[in-house]
């Protein structure tokens, strides 16, 4: 994303380091490694404290609901269906037809601020809407072959399409130098629409969007965080991250590397921005100055990759490592299913300290290009000229905002850790000495995720003092 988005707010008018840094940091009160490993001692005080005073509270808050209605409006529904056609029918149109610059075209702020990072605030602060959006499962039911007796899913390959395509995405989103380009994009786009109705016109709509759509995958977790879900008795509201506790909430083994994907891609993101990554771009280059812009392609593909790797082995090898300290008859996979939706939490924390600028700043974008979306010199709003804010939100509140964000995700992944745990192991004492290597592991993860996140924002002690 960071090349996408430097590419669409230099050509706003902005540098680069006005994208993703501030022109100045903030100087904090005290030093970066303090606000560290305070971090890590709320992550630590909140196991201790759960573990020794929690009493089947989750089970009551879990419980917790509000009834709205007894479905989905139908009037709501068929709004949503037609915005989600809408907007993918724009983005082609506009794609093919607009303007090629990404400055004066809708196509890049509509996909990466609007569709997918605005999306996914919708869906994990308020409720997940991807369902009666979904533009492919629209258009397919109304216009596509009638699929009574699809063929059955293989079950060799499970939720793993779903995977595959959340790492393609990703590496599209991180990776690919020409993602900014609406006509690319726009192409992109039709390629993966016509992958998924090949699919459904074969397995069915439903086996689409369960094995190999990452984006119900996706926005569905992020919405089991959010407050409003529909569920058997209708439209309910519930405490936040209450539909991630309680039976039920184990995943299959290739939905928990799919949740450590999600972690992964936007891990990668912050670390891309940072002097470290730098660094060892620069050794590579030392290494074969003339693989050029090739080399930087394999690099990233490598981190990013090797990003979501080590992720998943910390959490596998920390799993293992609770089967070893508990004991009997569970593998070191029924505790990776177990506990891969306490990550959830982290993850949306994650995502929040990563995009919240560049949702807010850089989503500024899209009020101006409503008015113009193919550039052809439209107004259609009055909008059209209207300059972007870059000073609505300061270094100071962006970092302690994406602070809280990360502390908060991890301190409620604890909690839900030892609900897991509870149900999972037995007794009380045993599901405490299990937990302690998982409380490490998200201790590390506080720790690796805040000092990534420190550098364009504060006065950091990394390679690169300044910011260029």
């Amino acid at each position: 994303m960071r090349a996408v988005l430097a590419a669409l707010f230099w050509l706003a008018g902005a540098g680069p380091a006005a994208a993703h840094a501030f022109a100045e940091r903030y100087e904090l009160p005290v030093p970066v490694w303090l606000f560290i490993v305070g971090g890590a001692l709320t992550v630590t005080v909140t196991f201790v404290m759960v573990g020794v005073f929690a009493r089947g509270g989750a089970e009551r808050y879990a419980a917790c609901r509000v009834r709205l209605s007894e479905g989905t409006p139908a009037g709501l529904r068929r709004l949503l269906q037609i915005a989600g056609v809408a907007a993918l029918l724009l983005i082609l149109a506009a794609g093919f037809a607009g303007d090629p610059s990404p400055h004066r075209n809708i196509v890049p702020t509509l996909v990466w601020i609007v569709g997918w990072v605005g999306f996914s605030y919708l869906a994990m602060l308020i409720g997940n809407p991807w369902p009666a959006v979904d533009p492919w499962r629209t258009l397919f039911d109304r216009f596509g072959p009638s699929v009574r007796a699809p063929r059955p899913w293989p079950r060799r390959l499970g939720a793993w399409p779903a995977l595959i395509l959340l790492l393609l995405f990703g590496w599209f989103e991180l990776v690919f130098p020409f993602a900014a380009q609406p006509r690319i994009l726009a192409s992109l786009i039709a390629a993966y629409s016509l992958l998924a109705w090949a699919i459904m016109a074969l397995y069915g709509p439903d086996a689409w969007r369960d094995s190999a759509d990452p984006f119900h995958r996706v926005f569905g977790l992020f919405g089991r965080f959010a407050p409003l879900a529909r569920e058997e008795v209708g439209l309910v509201l519930r405490p936040y991250a209450a539909r991630l506790l309680g039976p039920g909430t184990a995943v299959s083994t290739p939905v928990s590397c799919f949740i450590v994907g999600m972690l992964a891609i936007v891990l990668f993101d912050g670390l891309q921005g940072s002097a470290h990554w730098t660094a060892i771009e620069d050794a590579v280059h030392a290494l074969n100055p003339r693989l050029g812009d090739v080399g930087w392609i394999l690099v990233h593909t490598a981190g990013l990759l090797l990003t979501w790797l080590l992720l998943l082995g910390l959490f596998l090898g920390t799993c293992a490592l609770m089967r070893r300290i508990v004991g009997g008859e569970h593998t070191t996979l029924d505790y990776a299913r177990a506990f891969a939706l306490t990550l959830i939490p982290i993850a949306v924390g994650y995502h929040f300290a990563h995009t919240f600028v560049y949702l807010l700043v850089q989503g500024q974008n899209a009020i101006s290009l409503a008015s113009d979306p193919f550039g052809w010199g439209w107004d259609l709003f009055g909008t059209r000229g209207r300059a972007v804010d870059i000073a609505i939100i300061n270094a100071k509140t962006a970092w302690y905002l994406a602070l809280t964000a990360i502390v908060s995700g991890h301190a409620v992944s604890v909690y839900l850790a030892h609900d897991v745990a509870g149900r999972l192991v037995g007794t009380r004492g045993r599901a405490f000495g299990c937990l302690v290597p998982m409380t490490v592991l998200m201790v590390l993860y506080t720790v690796v995720s805040l000092q990534i996140l420190a550098e364009p924002l504060v006065r950091y002690s990394g390679p690169q003092e300044t910011i260029i």
